[in-house]
C-alpha cells in the first residue's frame, strides 16, 4: 500500500474512464480507483464510452477488449484519431493475449488479462502517466524550439535559451553589431559560447557579407602568432618561400575574432595595440605599413583585470578592447534552457545516428536540471550525443546519464536504500534480474516473473533492454 500511497499524493486529479460491459468490473476496479482519489468516468459499451470522452475528456482510458458492438480495439482506433494525448490499456476476460499484443502494435500504452490485479494496474498507471508528462515535456519544449526557428531568432543570435540571462545577451547583440567599428570583449567560462556570440554579432552587421575570422590565441605558438596574425614577405625567416598575408589583412571589411585573447604574449599585445591605433599592420620582414579596415571582437574566460594587475596583460590594450563588454552566463545559471538545449541535440544527434530517440525520462530531466555543468554548453552538447550512442531504447534514462549520479547526487534516491518506490523501477529491477538469471533467455525469464513471453517482449522494448 505504500506505493500505492506514493501515487495517490503525486496525481490525485488523474481523470479515469472505464469502458466494460460487466457491472463487477465497475464496481471492483473503479470503486478502487474513486477509493483513491481518482476521477473516474464509466461507460458500459465503446459507443458510451466515446460519448463520455467527447463530453468530459479523459487523461487515461482503461477498456474492456469484447464488448457488444464496437469492441476496445475499433475504440482505440477512435481515440486515437481524436485525441493525441490520451492513452488506451485494454483489458481482456478471454485470454485472448494475440489481440491484445495486435493492440498494442495499434497504439494502445499496456494491456492486462481478468482478474485484474490492482498493483499492477496502479504501477501501469503510473507509469502511463509519466510518459504522458515526458511527452508533454519534450512536445512544449518542441514547439519553444521551433518557434525559435520559424522566427529567425535561434539562427540570428545562434542562442538558443528563453533565460532572462541570454534575453540581456541578444539585447546586447543585436545593439552592438549596428556600431560595426566598436570593439567587442566578449567574457564568459570556457563552453559558454562566445564564439557564437561573436559570429552573431558579425552576421547581424554591416560586415556579414564580408569574412569572419576566428583565431585561437592559445593554440598558436608564440613564434608564430605574429605571422598568423599580420602576415610575412618572402624570407622573412626559414621556410618564408613567399609573402602571406596576416588575417588583419584577410578579414578585410569583415570581422576578426581575437579567442582566449588573454593567453597573447606582452610582446603579441603590444603589436595588437598598435593596429588597433593606427588600423595598419606591417608585416614580419616588411618595411611598409598596410592599412586594415577590419572589426575586431575578442574573447577570454580569464579576469583581465587580474592578470594586468599581475604584469601579465596590458592595461592601454584592454581599454581598447573593452569598448563594449558581454559577459556570458554560465548554464548552471539559466534555468530550463538546459533542457531546450537538451532536445536542441538530442534531435540533431538521433538524426545523424539515426536513432529514433525522442523524449528525455523525468528522471533523467532532473538529473540534468541539477547538474552544474563546470564545461556548460559543450559538456552538455557531449554528454547528450554520448547518451544518444548508449540510447537501446525511445527515452533517454538515467542509465545514459550514470556520471552526472556522482555530481550533486542529494535527492536523487537510491533504488536499494529504501528511500523511493518507484514502481516502474522496481518492475524494472525484476525484468533484469530475471533475465541475469535465467542467462538472458527470454522464456524462462518471463516463467519467472510469471508473465507471457509476448508481455515480456514488450516491457523490455518499454524499458530498453537489449
Amino acid at each position: 500500500m505504500a506505493a500505492q500511497s506514493s501515487f495517490l499524493t503525486q496525481d490525485p486529479s488523474l481523470k479515469l474512464l472505464l469502458v466494460d460491459d460487466e457491472e463487477v468490473i465497475h464496481r471492483s476496479v473503479g470503486g478502487f480507483l474513486e477509493k483513491m482519489g481518482y476521477i473516474v468516468l464509466h461507460a458500459d459499451s465503446a459507443e458510451g464510452g466515446l460519448r463520455a470522452f467527447e463530453e468530459q475528456g479523459a487523461d487515461i482510458v482503461i477498456s474492456d477488449v469484447k464488448m457488444p458492438g464496437m469492441d476496445g480495439i475499433e475504440l482505440l482506433r477512435e481515440l486515437g484519431r481524436r485525441s493525441e494525448d490520451t492513452e488506451v490499456i485494454l483489458i481482456t476476460g478471454h485470454g485472448d493475449v494475440d489481440t491484445a499484443v495486435a493492440a498494442l502494435r495499434e497504439g494502445a500504452f499496456d494491456f492486462f488479462r481478468k482478474p485484474v490485479r490492482l498493483e499492477e494496474l496502479i504501477a501501469c498507471l503510473q507509469r502511463t502517466r509519466r510518459y504522458q508528462e515526458v511527452r508533454r515535456e519534450r512536445d512544449r519544449i518542441q514547439r519553444r524550439l521551433e518557434a525559435l526557428m520559424r522566427s529567425g531568432e535561434a539562427e540570428k543570435r545562434r542562442m538558443i535559451g528563453e533565460s532572462r540571462a541570454v534575453q540581456r545577451v541578444t539585447e546586447l547583440i543585436q545593439k552592438v553589431a549596428q556600431a560595426e567599428r566598436t570593439t567587442v570583449l566578449i567574457q564568459g567560462e570556457s563552453g559558454t559560447g562566445k564564439e557564437l556570440v561573436a559570429r552573431a554579432i558579425h552576421e547581424g552587421s554591416a560586415r556579414a557579407s564580408a569574412p569572419f575570422i576566428a583565431v585561437n590565441c592559445t593554440a598558436i605558438p608564440e613564434t608564430l602568432l605574429e605571422s598568423e596574425l599580420f602576415g610575412h614577405e618572402r624570407g622573412a625567416f626559414t621556410d618564408a618561400r613567399e609573402a602571406r598575408k596576416g588575417v588583419f589583412e584577410l578579414g578585410a571589411g569583415g570581422t576578426l575574432f581575437l579567442d582566449e585573447v588573454g593567453d597573447m604574449s606582452i610582446a603579441s599585445q603590444a603589436k595588437v595595440l598598435r593596429a588597433l591605433e593606427e588600423r595598419t599592420v606591417r608585416r614580419v620582414g616588411g618595411g611598409r605599413d598596410i592599412p586594415v579596415n577590419v572589426r575586431i571582437v575578442s574573447a577570454t574566460h580569464q579576469d583581465l583585470r587580474g592578470l594586468i594587475a599581475a604584469g601579465r596583460f596590458r592595461q592601454d590594450l584592454y581599454f581598447r578592447l573593452n569598448v563594449f563588454t558581454i559577459q556570458l552566463p554560465p548554464l548552471r545559471e539559466r534555468g530550463d534552457d538546459v533542457l531546450l538545449l537538451a532536445y536542441h541535440f538530442l534531435k540533431q544527434f538521433a538524426a545523424d545516428l539515426r536513432k529514433e530517440v525522442s523524449r528525455i525520462e523525468p528522471s533523467a530531466q532532473a538529473l540534468l536540471r541539477r547538474y552544474p555543468f563546470p564545461g556548460n554548453v559543450r559538456e552538455l552538447r557531449n554528454l547528450i550525443e554520448r547518451a544518444v550512442i548508449l540510447c537501446e531504447g525511445a527515452s533517454l534514462t538515467e542509465r545514459e546519464f550514470a556520471d552526472l549520479t556522482h555530481h550533486g547526487g542529494e535527492g536523487l534516491g537510491n533504488p536499494d536504500d529504501g528511500s523511493s518506490l518507484d514502481l516502474a523501477q522496481i518492475e524494472e529491477r525484476a525484468i533484469r534480474e530475471a533475465l541475469r538469471r535465467a542467462d538472458g533467455s527470454q522464456t524462462e525469464a518471463a516463467r519467472h516473473l510469471g508473465i507471457g513471453h509476448d508481455a515480456l517482449r514488450y516491457r523490455m522494448k518499454r524499458y530498453g533492454i537489449a
